[in-house]
């Protein structure tokens, strides 16, 4: 009797693993092909989307989106936003997008911070947009700045380089999503 119970420890451990194997390895084929794949082809229908990579870090889905120049970077913004968060939920997922920003661009847009945090905390979208005009003006930038209920979008353009950059509003206003080089 001995003798068949160490004979059944292995062969049952042996079909665990390979259970488990099979398992994994059709979840793994699943998220590919029925989740990340159609979500990236998707998205790359989004007008002005030149690329879209996704990872996971600690149970988060990043995308990454490289995005081309726009003259309304906000609503092909809104667009892929839409598509993750249908695939993800609200809170799976984080949306980095990738830009062509220069040192020139970071500058203007690390100048223009208090600016456009204290037009979020006010609501003075129409001040907001009046300085960050001068500023524009006085850099010989071109720029867009737009609101919805959730974000604020502000766009930067000069000669070829252009910076995108995502700061949310509300009770969240607190972090910011913009573009890398």
């Amino acid at each position: 009797m001995p003798r068949a119970m160490n004979f059944r420890a292995p062969v049952a451990i042996i079909a665990l693993i390979l259970t488990l194997g099979v398992c994994l390895g059709a979840f793994s084929v699943y998220n590919r092909y029925l989740v990340e794949k159609p979500m990236q082809e998707e998205m790359q229908q989004v007008q002005g989307v030149k690329k879209v990579e996704l990872r996971r870090e600690k149970k988060i889905n990043v995308i990454t989106v490289e995005m081309a120049e726009l003259p309304d970077f906000s609503s092909a913004y809104q667009a892929v936003d839409n598509i993750a968060r249908e695939r993800f939920g609200p809170e799976g997922y984080t949306l980095q997008i990738k830009d062509r920003r220069d040192e020139n661009l970071q500058k203007v847009y690390d100048s223009l911070q208090l600016y456009l945090y204290q037009g979020i905390a006010t609501n003075s979208f129409l001040w907001l947009d009046q300085e960050v005009g001068k500023v524009a003006a006085d850099k010989h930038l071109r720029y867009g700045l737009r609101v919805d209920d959730r974000n604020l979008y502000l766009q930067l353009h000069r000669d070829g380089h252009y910076l995108y950059a995502i700061i949310e509003r509300g009770e969240k206003g607190k972090t910011e999503n913009q573009g890398g080089r």
